[in-house]
This record gives structure tokens, C-alpha cells and sequence, in this order.
């Protein structure tokens, strides 16, 4: 009876091996094919992916805004964050009662006012909001604009009703509430008290229909 004698061959990789020569130095990394494959493999798939969050991020198709109460035009390549900050303004526009038309027989005017302010806040709160790194690089011109555009409708669109009207109604109601002779009536037919009532509503009505126009502007960035 023989005997066979098996012998296994052991096949030792170094991975990692330094070579002097003189002045010269090598590092060399010595890795089986396979393993090789996988690493490349793997930095691709990290590569591709980074390069295609910053692609899903940015918008090739530039979208034309108007501001409805100058009428000034811009054109905004919007990115993800910018469709959010539009995103933001435009559901305190369509939520409020900034955008959505004034009804004389159920709507109240101090109600309208507040609402206003607190598109005001809104507005103030977003661009406070925008991380300062996006105002140095090259997105920094898109987000100029939507901000400025969104600033003109507060500054051209808003304020020169709230400063014409505002202060001096606030006052008038507030008395009129104290007299009376309105103690039995709601408050929109106290409203209609006003002296300028007619005229009051009917700047309140052409700023709101703005407002909405502006609305629809916005939401041509967040579905671009």
C-alpha cells in the first residue's frame, strides 16, 4: 500500500513594499486583480454619485419671473435650494390672505393687515436663512434675483398701501369698536363704516390680485 504524500502551495501577496534606490523612493501597492477591480469599482460608484448629487441640484432651464407690481423681468436657473426658498414664500402667499382675492362680506380688513405682516416676516425669514457660502459662488446670481424680485413685491407692492392706509384705519377701528353706537354690528359691516371704506378696498383688492400673480410666478420655479 503507497503512501501520497499532498502538499499544498501557499500563495503570500505582499501588499505593501518600499523601495530605496539612491535619491529615489517607491511605495508600491500590490493588490490580486480582483481585489483591484473592486476598489476601482467602488471609487467610481463614489465619484459617479457625488457628481450626480450636484447635477440633480442645478436647473439647466431658465425660467423668465415677472414682478407684478413694477412689472421688472428676471431669469433664474433655479437649483434645489432656491425652488425651496420660492417654495416657502409662495405657500405663505397661496395660505394666507395675502394671494387669495378680498370678499367684502366675509373678509376683515385688520385680518388682511396682519396677514401682510406676516408675509413680511416670511419673506425677511428666508433670505436671513440662506447660508452666506451660497451668495459667494457662481449660483450667487440666482439667488440675487429671486431675492431682490421677492423684496420689490414687500417694498413696491406692499408698503406703499400699508403706508397710506394702514396706520390711520387701525386707529379709526380701534375707536369706532369703543363707540356705541356699532356695539351691535359685526365687524365687516363696522368696516363699512370707513369713511374711504370703498376706496380702501379696492387698493386692498388690486394688491392682493398682484399678490396672487406674483404667487403663480413663484410656483413657475418650484415646478421648473
Amino acid at each position: 500500500m503507497s503512501t501520497e504524500t499532498v502538499s499544498a502551495q501557499v500563495v503570500e501577496y505582499s501588499l505593501l513594499s518600499l523601495t530605496l534606490d539612491g535619491y529615489n523612493t517607491a511605495l508600491s501597492i500590490n493588490l490580486p486583480m480582483s481585489v483591484g477591480l473592486i476598489v476601482v469599482i467602488l471609487l467610481l460608484f463614489l465619484l459617479l454619485k457625488r457628481a450626480g448629487s450636484k447635477i440633480k441640484g442645478f436647473c439647466t432651464e431658465e425660467i423668465t419671473v415677472k414682478e407684478p407690481f413694477t412689472g421688472t423681468e428676471v431669469k433664474i436657473k433655479a437649483n434645489t435650494e432656491d425652488k425651496k426658498v420660492a417654495h416657502r414664500i409662495w405657500t405663505e402667499l397661496v395660505t394666507r390672505k395675502a394671494a387669495i382675492p378680498f370678499q367684502r362680506d366675509k373678509d376683515v380688513i385688520v385680518e388682511v393687515y396682519d396677514s401682510w405682516h406676516s408675509l413680511f416676516l416670511c419673506v425677511r425669514e428666508q433670505i436671513s436663512a440662506i447660508p452666506v457660502e451660497k451668495l459667494r459662488n457662481r449660483e450667487k446670481v440666482d439667488i440675487e434675483k429671486l431675492i431682490d424680485i421677492s423684496t420689490k413685491v414687500l417694498n413696491d407692492g406692499l408698503r406703499p398701501h400699508l403706508t397710506e392706509w394702514q396706520a390711520k384705519y387701525r386707529a379709526w377701528y380701534t375707536a369706532a369698536q369703543c363707540d356705541g353706537k356699532y356695539s351691535e354690528l359685526t365687524p365687516q359691516d363696522l368696516q363699512r363704516q370707513y369713511p374711504q371704506y370703498d376706496e380702501l378696498v379696492s387698493d386692498i383688492e388690486s394688491v392682493n390680485l398682484k399678490l396672487a400673480a406674483f404667487a403663480n410666478e413663484l410656483k413657475k420655479i418650484v415646478r421648473g
